[in-house]
């Protein structure tokens, strides 16, 4: 696809996004009952097995072609926004199935997808399994459930690239300057020396397609996601085993703290990739450029609150700590820190103006206090998103 196909998309997004999924939550029954009437009647999928708590893993599978790609989403269950992005990619593909792109993307590609590898975390919206396991610290026992069963797919399927789909928190910016990371890569490392293989510079190509692609709508606010080496996470291992894998990371984009607009950019990205793979296009690609992505920093805070006069020198950086009530994400503002803030950036800036800062009717403010009520002077501040 051209440049302006990918505007074009973006214009028309409204046509493409699944509805109902605007929350932060989604859970293994809302997946599967969409799968069940909206995927299923149009994909080939099966069950690869079954969760700690015998939950159902599925998989989606598009296209006969010789270009074998694997794609999981939500091996950690509060990470939701990657999962939104292939509804939306598999909604897309079956509206624009007599389309010239998506005839050749079939024809020329194997395409199997893992909406949801953790369905145990998805329920109660919690990055580990039911065991408190972290999957993607399971790679090499291969001791859970939902691990087994992603590695007899892999092992079956052979893949020629790996698409390891997750979320990062607001606290990340695209390098060192004023911008939160909406979107961070990662073509994984092989060794502790972090060495540049064929392999790895085959998802550095990707991944360079893709922030091309993107310098259109998100310019300053791609980052590259940190290579240190760890063999027991999935990216790392399966690189390591010669198969191009490319590791998406979803962040925050301005007021987006449902992610409905990151999806958006996580979708555009995929489409990308797949366009350069089912178009034999990669050599058009410089590896080298993925070196020209900001390494992600965590420069963010989500509030500050500079020049309080009870407070001085100090600021207050306030976070969100995410809970799940009633199947819904609610942002709860909590003090992460107090201390002079000003190499920090935030998604909120309230200044003081050296009044007094009062938090729950109390002027003794600590790490780690909730705030229900914020007020400055005689002003009193809403927190909620």
């Amino acid at each position: 696809m051209n440049k302006s196909s990918y505007k074009t998309l973006m214009q028309n997004y409204s046509a493409i996004k699944v509805s109902g999924f605007n929350d932060r939550y989604l859970g293994y029954e809302q997946l599967k009952d969409y799968l069940d009437n909206n995927v299923f009647p149009f994909y080939s999928h099966r069950v690869i097995g079954q969760s700690e708590l015998k939950r159902s893993i599925y998989e989606v599978n598009i296209g006969k072609g010789a270009n074998k790609i694997l794609i999981w989403s939500q091996m950690h269950g509060n990470e939701t926004t990657t999962t939104k992005a292939l509804l939306d990619f598999l909604n897309y593909i079956n509206l624009n199935k007599n389309t010239s792109f998506v005839k050749a993307l079939i024809v020329k590609c194997t395409i199997k997808i893992i909406p949801m590898l953790n369905p145990d975390g998805a329920t109660v919206y919690n990055r580990l399994n039911a065991h408190n396991k972290d999957l993607n610290r399971d790679a090499i026992k291969q001791s859970q459930s939902e691990t087994k069963a992603f590695f007899k797919v892999l092992n079956d399927f052979e893949p020629d690239y790996c698409f390891n789909m997750h979320g990062q928190r607001t606290l990340f910016s695209a390098g060192k300057a004023d911008y939160p990371a909406t979107l961070s890569f990662l073509s994984p490392s092989i060794d502790d020396d972090r060495s540049v293989t064929p392999t790895r510079k085959v998802g550095m190509q990707l991944i360079s397609a893709a922030y091309e692609m993107l310098q259109d709508f998100i310019p300053n606010q791609i980052g590259r996601y940190d290579d240190a080496y760890n063999p027991n996470c999935f990216g790392d291992y399966i690189q390591s085993k010669d198969v191009p894998t490319v590791l998406f990371e979803a962040g925050h984009y301005q007021n987006d703290y449902r992610r409905n607009k990151t999806r958006q950019f996580v979708f555009l990205s995929l489409l990308k990739m797949l366009d350069v793979i089912s178009g034999g296009e990669l050599s058009k690609y410089n590896y080298k450029t993925y070196f020209d992505i900001p390494m992600n920093q965590k420069l963010y805070y989500d509030c500050i609150i500079s020049g309080a006069e009870n407070l001085y020198p100090n600021d207050v950086g306030i976070v969100y700590k995410e809970q799940l009530a009633e199947e819904s994400v609610q942002f709860k503002p909590v003090i992460d820190a107090l201390k002079p803030l000003n190499h920090f950036y935030s998604h909120r800036f309230i200044e003081a103006k050296q009044n007094k800062l009062t938090i729950n009717s109390q002027s003794d403010i600590k790490i780690g206090d909730t705030i229900e009520q914020l007020r400055i002077a005689d002003q009193e501040f809403d927190l909620n998103v």
